[in-house]
């Protein structure tokens, strides 16, 4: 049975605080915490897997949040960040794209100053291209406020950045020529298309949208999520498929269950994509896509982008490069080298979550696993990836520029070109 990974959510619920013997699941007290479902929950040591947040200081749940993000970064020897350099150096004038930067003005806490920061770090790592969020589900966003406003507000940060706003592979290209960073536009969910597909599929394009997705994993009027994994496209769904393709959308299955990803490349005709999915066959989770599913989005054309969320990559919750590989590996064995890419779906304010939620215990139970260290790709981190599928693995020079940018490229020109 596919399994659900426990994550931190992106709202926010009002909580009170409770002594651990009042906790509502099943546990064993020990010697300074208590045995539960997850594992052993410390009481006092703040650096433990698990910890018990309830009843503690304000300064002390920020001391745990800042422990936790500071795991959220990889860390990589001296070694390994030679030979990630040395591959950023052969590989100087590929383009490299960053399929999910899981930020943008106004969605989900982010700032101008946590955009800024998200795209300055990709900047840095030596991307060419970052596909920034503008829209998940109806919360992500201010209330009274639309991904078009989103948009408004980020395209600032582009301004002041000195950054591409991609309308045409072409402006990709010439950023990349020019020794700037290109910025696109993406949703990782599209419940404001519903009231009226074509109109939205055309305002969305218009605003620099360029890929888009049905849901964010609960279902909705157009797809069923990789929540529950219960249904596919609904007639809606299907509509929106040609809409969004007309209009020059590149379709998006992230997120979404199986079913809609198979639904979809039914419906499709131009490549769709799987931005930021890993293999449900290397980790048993519903986040993650079947091999059916996997086979659908490349019989279009398209690619699939695995993800560098440690808890959608394996159990330790490990994003280093060598277990992202597990799943770019599987899944080129599945559908083919040039079939692949690259995502990130780093989160830039995590300290904000961190901070935020770990306190919020009747939502978040440490003893059910919330609040557990993890780790995340970055963006610097393609480099690593890079060298390790080239020495490690045997993959050509040609492939490797595939999986930093080209294969992605190939499916925005099939789209883009209206």
């Amino acid at each position: 049975m596919t399994r659900n990974p426990i994550l931190f959510g992106l709202t926010f619920l009002a909580s009170f605080s409770v002594g651990a013997h009042e906790i509502g699941h099943e546990h064993e007290h020990v010697e300074g915490g208590w045995n539960a479902k997850a594992g052993f929950v410390s009481e006092s040591d703040m650096t433990a897997r698990l910890y018990n947040t309830r009843g503690k200081s304000e300064q002390e749940i920020i001391e745990r949040a800042m422990w936790l993000a500071d795991q959220y970064d990889l860390k990589r020897t001296p070694e390994q960040i030679e030979r990630a350099a040395k591959a950023r150096g052969k590989y100087a004038d590929a383009i490299a794209i960053n399929s999910i930067l899981p930020a943008s003005v106004g969605i989900i806490g982010n700032t101008y100053e946590s955009f800024s920061r998200g795209v300055k770090r990709n900047l840095a790592a030596g991307m060419t291209l970052a596909s920034a969020t503008v829209y998940a589900f109806p919360a992500a966003i201010p209330e009274g406020k639309t991904a078009y406003d989103v948009i408004s507000a980020s395209d600032e940060v582009l301004r002041d950045q000195n950054m591409v706003k991609v309308d045409t592979t072409g402006d990709i290209r010439k950023a990349k020529a020019n020794n700037q960073m290109a910025i696109m536009y993406n949703t990782q969910g599209a419940d404001y298309v519903a009231a009226d597909t074509v109109h939205h599929a055309r305002m969305s394009y218009e605003h620099g949208i360029r890929t888009m997705n049905f849901t964010y994993n609960n279902n909705n009027m157009l797809a069923g999520g990789g929540t529950l994994q219960d249904s596919g496209l609904t007639e809606l769904g299907k509509q929106w498929v040609k809409d969004a393709q007309a209009a020059g959308i590149v379709v998006d299955v992230s997120h979404s269950s199986n079913q809609s990803a198979i639904d979809a490349a039914s419906v499709a005709t131009k490549p769709i994509i799987a931005s930021h999915s890993n293999s449900m066959a290397v980790w048993d989770i519903s986040r993650n896509m079947s091999d059916e599913a996997i086979r659908a989005v490349a019989s279009t054309g398209g690619v699939v982008c695995p993800t560098g969320v440690g808890i959608f990559l394996n159990e330790d919750a490990d994003a280093s490069p060598e277990r992202f590989i597990e799943h770019v590996v599987y899944i080129a064995e599945l559908i083919g080298r040039d079939r692949l890419c690259f995502s990130t779906d780093y989160v830039h304010n995590i300290l904000d979550y961190y901070t935020r939620d770990i306190g919020n215990t009747d939502v978040y139970p440490p003893e059910l696993g919330f609040g557990a260290p993890a780790s995340n790709i970055a963006a610097e981190h393609i480099w690593d990836v890079a060298a390790i599928l080239e020495d490690e693995y045997g993959w050509t020079e040609k492939e490797v520029r595939g999986f930093l940018g080209e294969n992605l490229m190939r499916v925005y020109e099939a789209n883009w070109s209206k």
